[in-house]
């Protein structure tokens, strides 16, 4: 007597191919010592800078010299501020913190530039400016211990190859145009009052963060080598179907309203 049985859910029959039913071995972990960057410390701040921490704005210059400051045109009553950008980040003093073991005192300056525009009270264009602005911050993050010992490599690493065992530095930075605005006073007293010059005042948002990092060997745990995935070759596009796959932008013609309002978008 014959019965007709149907292997069970799961089983293989000795049969059966064992080929795309058994999964791949998963990678071998094993341990490997790298040379990386390592960071110690990290700190972030977010402040606003006025007159107080800028200063007078100056011409923008393309090469060292004097700072030249701008002379405000005559009639002039108001001042926009446009094109902020952060030019330069330069780090100054790195040394070891005095009264803390292990923290390091970092010096880090900043360099805007911009671009102003004044108008006259009938809102007529008077003069256009490219300036930059200079600011200074100090910060104190944790380095760890400072030796005399130097590092060596054939890499082309600095000055004869010569890596100290200090902490390196680097540095995160957003920078975002606030206010402008020229500000007048009152007469300074005394039996002669002297009229007191007016004086452009710009206030800009600055977000940082600042690391401290230093190069080490680490012993960490490893798949092996990364294998790059074949290169494609470029894909043409028509501009016209590309545009027309794209959401209407709706919010772009109404506005949000004060509950819906983000006011960090203008930031992006």
């Amino acid at each position: 007597m014959q019965t007709d049985m149907k292997p069970e859910a799961g089983v293989i029959e000795a049969n059966e191919p064992l080929q795309g039913r058994i999964p791949p071995p998963p990678p071998k972990i094993k341990d490997e010592c790298i040379v990386a960057y390592k960071v110690y410390d990290s700190c972030r701040r977010q402040s606003c800078l006025t007159f107080k921490e800028l200063g007078a704005p100056i011409k923008k210059q393309d090469y060292p010299g004097p700072d030249e400051p701008i002379d405000l045109p005559g009639g002039a009553t108001g001042i926009t501020i446009e094109g902020l950008k952060i030019a330069a980040i330069d780090i100054g003093n790195k040394k070891t913190n005095p009264f803390r073991a292990g923290y390091w005192d970092v010096d880090v300056r900043y360099t805007f530039e911009y671009r102003l525009t004044f108008t006259n009270s009938s809102g007529e264009i008077l003069d256009i400016v490219d300036a930059a602005s200079n600011y200074k911050v100090k910060t104190t993050l944790f380095g760890s211990l400072n030796t005399d010992l130097v590092m060596s490599t054939d890499l082309p690493f600095g000055d004869k190859n010569i890596i100290p065992a200090a902490p390196f530095i680097w540095v995160d930075a957003k920078a975002v145009d606030l206010d402008a605005k020229i500000q007048t006073f009152p007469p300074l007293p005394g039996p002669n009052p002297e009229p007191r010059p007016p004086e452009i005042h710009l206030t800009i948002g600055l977000f940082m963060i600042l690391k401290l990092f230093r190069l080490v060997h680490l012993n960490v745990q490893s798949k092996g080598f990364c294998s790059p995935q074949e290169c494609k070759g470029s894909i043409d596009v028509n501009p016209c179907d590309y545009f027309s796959d794209l959401d209407f932008p709706m919010d772009m013609f109404m506005p949000p309203q004060k509950p819906d309002f983000k006011p960090c978008n203008h930031l992006k």
